[in-house]
């Protein structure tokens, strides 16, 4: 299996040599190389797997590049055989746990990785969790304004909503699925906090994820609704502030992957910022600063992956 992951790397090696011409498409490329190297270790990659199937596969998406598609898609099948004997320690067997368990089905459906063995593990380990109804949640979060608790929510609806609509109620026994409801309730939510204030990097953070969880972490196109029009009217809004004052790359790349997907350029925004992020990827193809590296495996992959999921899109 370590052979496996090499030659993925070595062939991310060969397509960046291949392009040298095109900076965007090569800093994509070292920057996945990267991810791709960091996971080789196990502790990082039992940390991250989730995450780090969920980068991987979004990059599947825009169908611009074959090979590089080609390429990861490998990887995936790869990374899954190498997951199945690891889940046990990879998903608590709790209500949290089964819900991270449910955001890697959708990369397991449309990969078509085998399913067996997941069904195995998940009717082994989660049998007596009681799967949660979040809705009263959720209504608390929004009363109190819990920005961070909101995001949480809002991304497990929407990975069981994308894994209903892939057939996963069929195999695997499924939570409620709140989705619709959420991101109706979402659009009567305001954003209370502005540059500066306590909560403002909280309620950024729900706002990218809003339009993640509209398109499905890039499955779907925007539709038109309520919490399109109400996310769209706060980061535009915000764009400025995030650029010149947040000091955060991860909610930089963000807020432009955004930004690209309601197909806005923002008055040349996107462009000016997606050229400065082209400019702070390190020598070893990842994004971060040393803050990033010196915490858990997650905030040192986080950077590169908004980096690599925002410059994919304009590939």
């Amino acid at each position: 299996m370590h052979s496996d992951r090499q030659a993925a790397i070595q062939a991310l090696d060969r397509e960046a040599a291949g392009n040298s011409g095109n900076e965007r498409y090569r800093a994509l490329v070292r920057g996945l190389r990267w991810c791709a190297a960091f996971n080789e270790n196990d502790q990082r990659f039992d940390f991250t797997f989730s995450n780090y199937l969920t980068m991987l596969d979004e990059l599947t998406l825009t169908r611009l590049h074959p090979a590089l598609e080609q390429i990861v898609h490998g990887l995936i099948v790869q990374e899954f055989a190498r997951a199945v004997p690891r889940l046990q320690k990879l998903f608590p067997a709790d209500a949290d746990g089964y819900g991270d368990f449910i955001s890697i089905l959708p990369v397991a459906y449309h990969h078509q990785v085998p399913i067996g063995p997941l069904q195995r593990f998940a009717g082994r380990h989660f049998a007596g969790i009681a799967l949660p109804d979040r809705l009263q949640e959720f209504h608390r979060a929004a009363k109190e304004r819990n920005y961070d608790a909101l995001t949480t929510l809002i991304v497990e609806a929407t990975f069981i909503d994308l894994a209903d609509r892939m057939g996963a109620s069929a195999d695997f026994r499924m939570p409620p699925n709140n989705y619709q409801t959420f991101l109706e309730e979402a659009a009567e939510i305001p954003f209370v906090h502005g540059p500066g204030e306590d909560g403002y990097g909280d309620q950024n953070y729900y706002a990218t994820h809003l339009v993640l969880a509209l398109n499905h972490y890039g499955y779907h196109p925007l539709p038109v609704s309520a919490a399109d029009d109400h996310v769209f009217r706060y980061l535009s809004g915000h764009y400025n502030a995030v650029r010149n004052q947040a000091d955060d790359l991860d909610l930089l790349c963000e807020y432009l992957y955004c930004l690209r997907t309601f197909a806005r350029e923002n008055g040349g925004s996107v462009a000016e910022g997606e050229r400065h992020v082209l400019s702070r990827q390190n020598a070893d193809g990842s994004w971060g600063t040393a803050d990033d590296f010196n915490g858990d495996p997650y905030d040192q992959l986080h950077p590169t992956w908004t980096a690599i999921t925002l410059l994919v899109q304009g590939e």
